[in-house]
């Protein structure tokens, strides 16, 4: 090359952060570069993606112009370009190995639905992956959950072990493919195969370890058992088609899976695996048959069919005719439904040679992870299960399916202001944005993991100015749990290479993360209901003074009673501290936490509050359902428990929900959490006009005293459940405003809030207020960890 030709070339580098591994962007970028006709590499680094580019000023800044509009499923966070000496002079664009030289913060990928490219091949006849239960390109397909290390390279992944035959080979390096530098590229000669098993009884007897072999050499350890069907994918449609339940393996984990048109298979469901009335959610082919048996709008088909693919809670239709879902038996004395459209190849074949809904449901025990082998699933649910449907590829991180639900509020362009996350999980990254204060030049970023609540845990990692938020990991009630929780909280430690010696902890004494603290760790404790305010302010990037309204279930207070129906006040000039501007009054708790389970005790206390002695007067189901049990002494041995000295005292919403379906008769004793407010959500729907009952506030303590009594009243005189329900929710819309008359700004946050119908409430009634909602962040206690993050940046 002459001397003024290379006089005439500019180098550049690039560093990228953000959504850039496991998304196909180095192919996205060695296609613009040559495009451009630019010379030099890109590579995945510890960091993200660094780029070197060599050629004219006209051509890189074509090149910079694209390079700033990424594929969808990717987002650029940090883009930092340097003019660079141009030495050495490069003779091409290559896509080189990674480098790891630098401290690891690169993001790991998600896990994303099958693309529509893929989709169109996996049905195509004539295509060599047709009916391919494992087909990607770099659009698609298993990330988070197959990954062992950064970067995400394929020997960092479960695809190690399938060595790509010639024709895919071909494909991985040529530029012009959608799979070009995939990682997890395969075809039926070199890629994972499924298998299926039923006659589970015989796996027993088989004298076999099964749960400590990995999913990738089960088939060789037991291939000469010939206990696995010929035509694995027939022998499940087969069996589905018979009503049978099978266990099925997905991306992040098993689920259980029927015939949900069949009322004995979903019963039998219910009755194997224990779960009398919570919910289940159904898997439809498609967006058509989806409408088919819920009012689907058009954001939540936009969701439905997202890169995310999450489970979408909705207004259930009810027919009568004969193909119709079988809604009392899917999600009993509920209008919703849980929707989710199929995300994997595998859900596409079974869904589509059926043509029928799915029963689907993860495959766990109640309250414990996700199972992800073959071994455990034998092992916990060979009872629960008549098949399963599985494969060779190791799940290496377990996940769960994220849930959400639409808020409904009107005028909303965007679907993110109309979205609620209620379970974040698969689809979701882990890399997400904390605002940071402002550092002195000198002082570094403090690493620490906040490990969140009790129920629906979550742990947030922060290192070097990055907040990684775990899925959700479910409820640390069990030693599963637990031993799930702590190893996805060292996979992400291992993965970043961070040490970790401070810890920020919820205030509640018996919280299992208490288990974690070690001599050598410094601890934070932060009030459950203030990260709970904490994290609607870190989502939304609150910096003015903020009233929040915090209404849940249960949460350690200050004074060591429980909390859960706060307003607290919150100024960014004292961001660490609050002020508990008014809550509920208290009521106990009737033999303490079995009060929680079996809600006839809420309904009695509120009635004891409300009635005092008059309430051996008072006639309701709940009063003859505990005399039938306890016997007619009953009443006055609660009301012992009511007048005791050391009776434990709440002021919690979610009790609150609980005690009035107790009341009412519609839930006498709760098989699932939230199961008594659910049921009151759905009633209300079906009311006419509401009318606030009467509350009084006396300094700053909200006395529902009198909203009792006129509930009673009103059960007496034969006012509907659905009025009833719908008069008090919009009794707690209005107790709000009361409180929040003088403010300005409003954060709304907790479990009680995953109510859709009490947040459009509330924001009608603080129409003329600024109210911040929860978007991406749960309201419910899968956020804690989060608003725990923002206050150790603080301290």
């Amino acid at each position: 090359m002459s001397k003024n030709k290379i006089q005439q070339l500019l180098t550049y580098e690039f560093h990228l952060q953000g959504i850039v591994q496991g998304v196909g962007f180095r192919p996205f970028v060695y296609r613009i570069a040559t495009q451009h006709k630019l010379k030099g590499f890109v590579c995945n680094d510890t960091q993200g993606v660094w780029i070197v580019a060599q050629g004219k000023e006209k051509q890189l800044k074509a090149f910079i112009k694209d390079l700033k509009n990424p594929p969808n499923v990717a987002k650029i966070t940090h883009f930092n370009q340097n003019l660079i000496p141009t030495n050495p002079i490069y003779q091409d664009f290559i896509i080189k190995q990674s480098e790891q030289n630098l401290p690891l913060s690169a993001t790991i990928p998600a896990d994303i639905a099958l693309c529509q490219d893929c989709l169109k091949e996996l049905f195509d006849s004539n295509n060599r992956r047709f009916g391919y239960a494992f087909i990607s390109c770099t659009n698609c397909g298993a990330r988070y959950s197959l990954i062992s290390t950064l970067p995400y390279d394929r020997q960092n992944t479960s695809m190690a072990k399938f060595k790509m035959c010639k024709e895919c080979q071909s494909e991985y390096d040529d530029p012009n493919s959608r799979r070009f530098h995939s990682e997890i590229n395969c075809c039926q000669v070199c890629g994972p195969k499924l298998f299926y098993a039923d006659n589970l009884k015989q796996f027993k007897s088989l004298n076999i370890p099964l749960g400590e072999i990995p999913d990738s050499t089960l088939y060789e350890k037991l291939e000469s058992k010939n206990i696995f069907h010929s035509n694995p994918l027939q022998a499940a449609i087969k069996d589905l088609k018979k009503g049978k339940i099978l266990a099925i393996k997905g991306i992040g984990g098993y689920a259980l899976v029927c015939n949900a048109l069949n009322i004995q298979a979903i019963t039998r469901l219910r009755e194997r695996k224990h779960r009398p009335t919570k919910p289940f959610a159904i898997l439809c082919k498609d967006l058509e048959m989806a409408e088919s048996y819920a009012q689907l709008n058009a954001n939540e088909k936009t969701i439905l069919t997202s890169p995310i693919s999450p489970i979408v809670l909705t207004e259930a239709k009810r027919f009568n005719t004969q193909d119709s879902l079988p809604l009392d038996c899917i999600a009993p004395n509920l209008n919703t439904l849980g929707i989710i459209l199929p995300y994997a190849p595998l859900h596409y074949l079974l869904t589509y040679a059926l043509n029928l809904p799915l029963i689907f449901t993860s495959a766990n025990l109640s309250g414990e992870p996700i199972i992800k082998s073959f071994g455990a699933i034998i092992e916990h649910l060979g009872e629960v299960c008549d098949g399963i449907l599985f494969f060779n590829r190791d799940i290496l991180n377990p996940i769960d399916d994220s849930l959400v639900r639409e808020y409904g509020l009107k005028n909303q362009e965007s679907i993110l202001k109309n979205l609620q996350v209620l379970r974040r999980a698969r689809g979701f990254l882990s890399d997400i944005a904390l605002p940071l204060p402002k550092k002195k030049s000198n002082e570094e970023s403090r690493n620490f993991i906040a490990l969140g609540a009790q129920q629906k845990a979550t742990f947030c990692l922060h290192f070097r100015n990055k907040t990684l938020l775990s899925p959700h990991l479910g409820d640390l009630d069990n030693l599963a749990s637990l031993d799930n929780f702590t190893a996805t909280q060292q996979l992400f430690c291992d993965q970043y290479k961070t040490s970790l010696n401070t810890l920020v902890l919820d205030l509640h004494p018996n919280y299992t993360q208490r288990h974690l603290i070690r001599q050598t760790t410094q601890t934070h404790f932060v009030q459950h209901h203030f990260a709970h305010l904490l994290s609607n302010i870190a989502e939304n990037s609150i910096d003015c003074e903020v009233l929040g309204v915090i209404f849940d279930g249960t949460g350690y207070g200050e004074d060591g009673k429980i909390w859960g129906g706060e307003f607290l006040k919150w100024n960014p000039k004292k961001p660490l501290e609050f002020s508990r501007f008014a809550h509920f009054d208290n009521f106990a708790l009737l033999g303490g936490e079995k009060a929680i389970k079996d809600i006839r005790r809420l309904g009695l206390e509120m009635l004891f509050s409300a009635f005092g002695e008059n309430y051996t007067r008072l006639d309701l189901p709940l009063i003859e359902s505990l005399k039938q049990e306890f016997g007619e002494n009953a009443l006055a041995f609660f009301y012992k428990l009511h007048q005791a000295d050391d009776k434990i005292l709440c002021d919690s919403v979610g009790r609150l929900f609980d005690a009035v379906s107790a009341l009412c008769g519609v839930c006498l004793k709760t098989n699932y959490e939230g199961e008594g407010g659910m049921i009151l959500e759905s009633l209300a729907t079906k009311g006419a006009k509401p009318k606030s009952y009467p509350f009084t506030i006396r300094d700053n303590t909200i006395l529902w005293q009198s909203l009792i009594q006129d509930i009673y009243n009103d059960l007496k005189n034969k006012i509907s459940l659905s009025q009833i329900a719908l008069n008090f929710h919009y009794t707690l819309a209005q107790m709000i405003a009361k409180i929040a008359k003088d403010s300005t700004c409003i954060a709304l946050s907790g479990g009680c809030f995953q109510n859709k119908l009490l947040t459009q409430l509330t924001l009608e009634a603080l129409r003329d207020k600024q109210v911040f909602l929860h978007h991406l962040i749960p309201c419910n206690d899968g956020g804690i960890s989060f608003g725990q993050a923002y206050y150790q940046c603080r301290v």
